[in-house]
């Protein structure tokens, strides 16, 4: 046993001049969370109401998936004259599964007074999904029915809170206006490239943004809700929003609206989404609403209603708890669902 602490510690030794050189930063980081919710599902034969454990999903869905778990590796290396390489490696996690899952962000980059370029796997500069102060927890509303999310209306890596492969980003700030675009390269045909954009506003403690994406015949449409594993689609998407902040309050306005179309014309998604937050931090603790309501204009579309209210108390910068409950009410002839619970989440 001796002899294996020191082979340990003799390796670490060596280990650690490679993370502390003066000219490069290596910084691993991570997040894990688990939740105990109860949820009640009306009008899914066989659903059980009852208690899960997992560490995402959403009010109807009580299953891993849609968290904010990951365990990443970020490197910087100085160039000189202001000039920084990047490089980022980030796996997604379940509490069930493990490392059995998606890669997150995976990209190498450079970064100057000419702003950030990106190259590999990353997020859309489309997605927001962090503007929900509830993102990540049972109580998410991208996953309850009114943001647009990989589930449900099926949009895949396009949606808040995913990534696309083979992606080609740009970002920089210009005064009060930031700039993020990104080409969506399509590996077996350059003209069927992907675009996104986002361009925001700071206006003292507002900003305001817009964004647009699309993705006609891109490979990574293929297998989305609606279209077959072989079909390629047309994608559409567009966002406004306003993000308000002062002291211990915070407000979050949205509207999305996007379509999908097959090879012949015929919409596949065609919804509006309209979702709107506030919270208030007071100590430790911080207290939000969240409410959201669905359009869907497809024959058989469900239009959903959601609400969600949840309490997070911060033990640390690196530690917190929550609680709350969240109901989703689709008009449409159900299922509704209603979950309370909480959970915690430590970061690294």
């Amino acid at each position: 046993m001796k002899k294996q602490i020191l082979a340990v510690a003799v390796a670490g030794a060596f280990a650690v001049p490679a993370f502390a050189a003066a000219d490069s930063n290596v910084t691993l980081f991570g997040q894990l969370q688990t939740q105990i919710v109860h949820h009640s599902v009306s009008g899914v034969p066989g659903f059980n109401d009852g208690f899960r454990v997992h560490d995402g999903g959403g009010a109807g869905q009580p299953a891993d998936g849609a968290n904010p778990n990951r365990i990443g590796v970020m490197v910087s290396h100085d160039l000189g004259n202001g000039l920084t390489a990047l490089a980022k490696l980030e796996q997604d996690v379940r509490t069930t599964t493990g490392f059995n899952r998606p890669a997150r962000d995976v990209y190498v980059g450079l970064d100057g007074d000419f702003g950030r370029v990106t190259a590999g796997r990353m997020s859309s500069p489309y997605s927001t999904a962090g503007k929900d102060p509830l993102n990540g927890t049972f109580m998410q509303q991208r996953v309850n029915g009114d943001r647009f999310a990989p589930g449900g209306f099926g949009f895949g890596g396009w949606a808040n809170g995913s990534y696309l492969d083979n992606m080609v980003r740009y970002s920089n700030d210009f005064g009060m206006v930031n700039l993020d675009v990104a080409a969506i390269i399509d590996g077996g045909d350059d003209s069927d490239t992907g675009y996104a954009a986002k361009l925001g506003f700071d206006v003292g403690p507002v900003e305001i943004y817009g964004a647009y994406q699309r993705g006609d015949d891109n490979e990574q449409t293929f297998g989305i809700v609606g279209l077959g594993p072989q079909t390629a689609g047309k994608l559409r998407m567009a966002k406004i929003g306003v993000d308000w902040r002062q002291g211990p309050w915070r407000v979050n306005v949205e509207a999305e609206d996007g379509t999908v179309e097959d090879q012949m014309g015929n919409d596949v998604v065609d919804a509006n989404t309209y979702f709107a937050s506030g919270s208030y931090r007071m100590g430790n603790n911080e207290f939000a609403l969240s409410i959201g309501h669905t359009d869907n204009n497809i024959a058989g579309g469900a239009d959903v209603n959601s609400v969600a209210f949840g309490v997070t108390h911060h033990m640390s910068n690196r530690v917190r708890v929550f609680g709350g409950v969240a109901h989703t009410d689709v008009r449409s002839g159900g299922p509704d669902a209603t979950a309370i619970g909480g959970g915690m989440r430590v970061s690294f």
